[in-house]
């Protein structure tokens, strides 16, 4: 049977899940009934999670934490206003100054979800630098060119302490998804951030995870498996970290912004996140989604005038 493991995972593991969380698009599947090949890869995992659970568990876990971004190699084909800064490490910052910004103007950091793309936050960014902000966007692990490498929690967090060290510290940081989480484990190991911004966040990430591998379409003790594994492949950034002890600590300024109807990270998970940080906000939004509140502007207009606060 270890063939047949192995195909298995390797099938599911030549393209992502079709209904895979936390990616570019979050949109809720089409209604239409699978395909054939989606049927057959359906059944072939069926197979491999009944007879190597943990096998089958561990490629799927692997896959799921592997991008689909290359996000130099896109930029590499068009115009575009970013000065690419190399971090090493497969990690890279794209820098923007403000239009005519003194010296000394603020700069923020913004932090893409897993999977995530610079596009995303092409209205972020422009808003940001009306106000006379420089913005820098950081590009993780496995999302610079097509290598096809993973990205884990411990690789999130590890590149946003390396932006923030090639920087010297930023003034403040927008976190989108998992990033988010990625956050507050960089707060925990001592990075301070004057001002935060969190958005779409699942604060409960076991949760977002099992769900993923319910989306390729694993139950039962394979998920369990899976789910062990992502936690596992993150150590020492484990996903199930205790967040409150660092919330509760917590003295730069937080603004949580969420979408009423984010399916991935019900608000109702995240809402005691601003309850328990001093002086939170909580901004709660009816348009947009888990990635579509990028693009609301009421939305868009919080964060960067949280970001940017009018000089009295």
């Amino acid at each position: 049977m270890s063939d047949m493991q192995l195909n298995a995972a390797d099938i599911l593991a030549a393209g992502p899940a079709p209904d895979r969380p936390d990616v570019d698009d979050l949109s809720p599947p089409p209604l239409k009934g699978p395909g054939l090949k989606t049927f057959l890869r359906r059944a072939v995992l069926t197979s491999a999670a009944r007879v190597a659970p943990r096998l089958t568990a561990d490629r799927l876990a692997r896959r799921y934490l592997t991008p689909n971004q290359s996000v130099l190699d896109d930029l590499s084909t068009r115009r575009h206003g970013y000065e690419i800064c190399d971090l090493g490490a497969d990690t890279a910052l794209l820098r923007t100054s403000a239009p005519a910004a003194p010296s000394g103007a603020p700069r923020v950091l913004i932090v893409p979800g897993h999977d995530g793309h610079v596009r995303q936050f092409t209205r972020i960014v422009r808003a940001l630098r009306k106000r006379g902000v420089a913005v820098d966007i950081l590009v993780f692990p496995g999302h610079t060119h097509n290598a096809r490498s993973i990205c884990s929690m411990q690789h999130m967090v590890t590149a946003v302490r390396r932006a923030d060290a090639f920087n010297g510290h930023y003034d403040g940081i927008v976190a989108h998804c998992v990033a988010s989480n990625a956050m507050l484990q960089v707060l925990e190991q001592g990075m301070s951030c004057p001002r935060l911004a969190m958005i779409s966040t699942p604060l409960d990430l076991p949760a977002l995870v099992r769900f993923g591998g319910q989306q390729y379409g694993l139950s039962g003790r394979c998920l369990d498996f899976f789910v062990d594994r992502v936690n596992a492949i993150s150590a020492p950034c484990a996903i199930d970290k205790p967040w409150r002890p660092v919330v509760e600590t917590s003295q730069g300024e937080l603004l949580v912004v969420h979408a009423r109807n984010d399916y991935a990270a019900p608000i109702e998970k995240t809402r005691p996140l601003a309850a328990a940080w001093p002086g939170a906000q909580l901004a709660e939004f009816d348009q947009g989604g888990h990635n579509e509140i990028l693009n609301v502007t009421s939305a868009i207009d919080r964060i960067a005038d949280f970001m940017a606060p009018a000089q009295p």
